[in-house]
């Protein structure tokens, strides 16, 4: 199946999935009078740190919200859930929230997830591939050429981030064999076993291969300095939000409050406590994720309008979303998040 083909079956079996919710009772958006707030929820996914931290410290509660959280699988289907009304809020990319519009869905970024793209380019630790300075980045794109690299899948985003990037630096990318290898441990295996030369790394499989000297880092788009993608927010109907309009205000103060509380050196040993016991990591893994020095300070609930448009871009030209009608961070943003 060729990529354009593969990208209008997943259009279409999205679509089918919003008319199904629809059809099966979806209703006005009521009030929250008592206060909750159910959020779909990807366990385990390090996109979810800033709920499930502002949960734990209370900050939710500070705010006169209890966060019910509804675990799903898959984009398509927390999207159902918040069409047919079973679910208030979700975080994802960008895309899924242009596809949605474009969908007839009015569905609104109203505070911010993962402020930029964390992806780097991971390498077996022996691998003739080397290590280049982050702002060198676009000298290692082209030291890829000839190798074949691991993606999540194609015809995705990973895949559009990665032409965007490689086209950035000049490199020449019919010399790139690009794979699927799927996600986390299975993309850890591909690149350990040598099926491939490096792949995608993203928290927590990159701290977990590093800590455990499977891989190294040889490529840092994150710490390059360059105006990176936008990756994740939280958004919602905007019958909703305008039906809520406090409680989805309260609701990113206390992502702000638990984005703060992780990237604060003080809380260090509290948060790597956190995702051991409730993320499952290993302590070396946590370790290297959180504090100043990690990853945790690219969490934000800013909404950053120049990242939104360079995702939009990307996605576009991907071929994830149609170019017309074109959708743009100002037809993203619900009207009430400055109150």
């Amino acid at each position: 199946m060729n990529r354009r083909v593969a990208m209008s079956a997943l259009s279409a079996a999205a679509t089918a999935l919003l008319l199904s919710a629809c059809s099966s009772g979806g209703s006005d958006a009521a009030e929250a009078s008592d206060g909750t707030i159910t959020v779909a929820n990807f366990a385990g996914a390090g996109t979810t740190l800033p709920d499930q931290l502002a949960a734990s410290e209370g900050f939710f509660e500070e705010q006169g919200i209890t966060a019910d959280f509804v675990q799903v699988t898959s984009a398509g289907t927390q999207l159902a859930g918040l069409v047919s009304g079973s679910i208030d809020v979700l975080q994802y990319t960008v895309s899924q929230v242009m596809a949605a519009q474009q969908q007839g869905q009015d569905v609104r970024l109203f505070c911010g997830g993962v402020s930029k793209a964390w992806n780097v380019v991971m390498v077996k630790d022996d691998s003739p591939i080397e290590t280049v300075d982050p702002a060198d980045w676009r000298e290692g794109f082209k030291a890829l050429e000839g190798t074949t690299f691991g993606l999540d899948s194609l015809g995705g985003g990973q895949e559009a981030y990665f032409r965007s990037l490689a086209a950035e630096a000049g490199a020449d990318i019919d010399s790139i064999n690009l794979v699927a290898v799927g996600t986390v441990g299975e993309a850890a295996a591909t690149l350990s076993s040598g099926r491939v030369d490096a792949i995608f790394g993203y928290p927590f499989v990159q701290q977990s291969e590093v800590a455990a000297g499977n891989a190294r880092v040889a490529i840092d788009i994150v710490n390059s300095g360059e105006q990176l993608p936008y990756h994740t927010g939280y958004f919602a109907s905007a019958e909703w939000l305008d039906a809520n309009a406090d409680l989805a205000r309260g609701f990113c103060e206390a992502i702000g409050e638990a984005d703060t509380f992780m990237a604060d050196p003080a809380n260090l040993d509290t948060v790597v406590s956190f995702l051991a016991d409730d993320f499952g990591l290993d302590r070396a893994v946590a370790e290297q994720f959180a504090g100043p020095d990690g990853v945790t300070p690219i969490y934000s609930p800013e909404l950053d309008c120049t990242a939104i448009d360079l995702s939009a871009e990307q996605a576009e030209s991907a071929d994830l979303v149609a170019a017309d009608p074109a959708v743009r961070c100002e037809d993203m943003l619900w009207g009430g998040i400055d109150g």
